[in-house]
């Protein structure tokens, strides 16, 4: 079997993380510091509301970060299987209570948080005034080495010397590269990611479409191999289904997925048959996934819970695929810079539409960075006549 490395890609404003094993993208993400990580993070929070229609209470774990707090986490004593008491009578408004984040915010509602706390935990979160964060949450790097990768490597030397202080079984494995840790090939597998449709053998796809509510898998089948069409739909569902389980991984998918296979067999043995495949495949990729079998209207059905925020949403909004945000688009154009930056005598100027520069100037310390690794500051210059989110990278001298 390859090889299994991690890779982790420092750019200004961004980091960049990809599993891969053999040339194939096994896992990946992107951590910002717009967004730091939270889910296991402790905080001193205040309770700044009461919702007893939705058996919770609002929570201030940060300034301008807020966090729920389900009635069934606010009693850290309560037996498990006991019925939770009202969310009225474990905290009141304006209480501090010592909290664990347990769920990323995603999708336009704040992170969750549970009080069933250890009394060190409770005693870690206390040593700072609420409403604030006092322990940080697992970043990306401490997730994928769980993964166990056999090698890690990093651009960056002073990430390479924190992973080593932090981990130091694995501090032989790490290893600093002044080559560009991404080519063009993984490089195209992570743009497809952004993309609603997945290929399949023999012209087929997936398309993946997300909502609030759901995540929806359609299987399209695509040019007959020779074989008869119920040979054919088999060999296209087993196809779509391990297809289907690696994108839920590496697009960080979870809640409610459902999929819509190419047409179902008639016999039940037939159906039981197609979801074992799928619990095999997702077993696999997701193991916190769980299929729940086929639903009356034939979708098979799939939920994994909800921690992390999905990979579309970090990159920008989902839609059909995703349309990357302003802030992803001036990230993309500061790597760019500065591999042109990296040829002798060249002088980068970023041109984009006024939204990207915009949140290039509204992100000092990515263009500190990025004039660190330069040796010069980055130029931005706005070209009225650019759709929102367009950008390109020109030499000074070429001007």
């Amino acid at each position: 079997m390859a090889q299994k490395r991690l890779l982790i890609a420092a750019s200004p404003g961004e980091r960049r993380l990809a599993l891969v094993a053999g040339g194939k993208l096994l896992a990946y993400t992107i951590e910002r510091p717009s967004r730091p990580p939270r889910v296991g993070a402790l905080a001193h929070a205040r309770v700044t509301a009461i919702a007893p229609g939705l058996a919770g209470a609002f929570l201030a774990i940060a300034p301008g970060e807020s966090a729920f707090l389900p009635a069934e986490e606010a009693e850290p004593d309560r037996r498990a299987g006991a019925p939770a008491a009202p969310i009225g009578r474990s905290v009141h408004v304006g209480q501090a209570i010592a909290v664990r984040i347990i769920r990323a915010a995603m999708g336009g509602k704040g992170a969750r948080a549970t009080a069933r706390l250890s009394p060190a935990e409770i005693a870690t979160a206390k040593r700072v005034a609420p409403p604030a964060i006092a322990a940080p949450g697992e970043d990306a790097a401490t997730r994928f080495l769980a993964q166990a990768p056999e090698a890690i490597a990093t651009d960056d030397p002073d990430l390479a010397l924190s992973l080593a202080a932090r981990f130091p079984a694995i501090a032989g494995r790490i290893t600093v590269s002044a080559a560009a840790l991404f080519d063009d090939a993984l490089e195209e597998q992570i743009e497809a990611l952004a993309e609603p449709a997945v290929p399949l053998p023999r012209g087929g796809r997936l398309r993946i479409g997300l909502t609030a509510a759901v995540t929806a898998i359609d299987v399209d089948t695509g040019a007959s191999g020779g074989g008869s069409a119920r040979t054919e739909r088999a060999a296209a569902n087993r196809a779509a289904i391990a297809a289907a389980a690696r994108q839920v991984a590496l697009r960080e998918l979870s809640g409610a997925i459902v999929l819509d296979l190419a047409g179902l067999p008639g016999g039940r043995g037939a159906r039981s048959g197609l979801v074992a495949e799928a619990e095999r495949a997702f077993a696999e990729a997701v193991p916190e996934a769980r299929v729940l079998g086929l639903s009356r209207l034939g979708f098979v059905e799939i939920v994994r819970p909800r921690v992390h925020p999905p990979l579309a949403e970090l990159l920008g909004a989902p839609a059909e695929g995703v349309v990357l945000s302003a802030e992803t688009q001036a990230l993309a154009a500061f790597r760019a810079a500065l591999r042109l930056a990296a040829r002798p005598g060249a002088s980068p100027v970023l041109v984009a539409a006024a939204d990207v520069v915009a949140v290039a100037e509204a992100l000092p310390e990515a263009l500190a960075a990025y004039a660190a690794r330069a040796g010069r500051p980055l130029a931005l210059a706005v070209e009225r006549g650019l759709p929102p989110g367009a950008w390109r990278v020109e030499d000074a001298r070429r001007r």
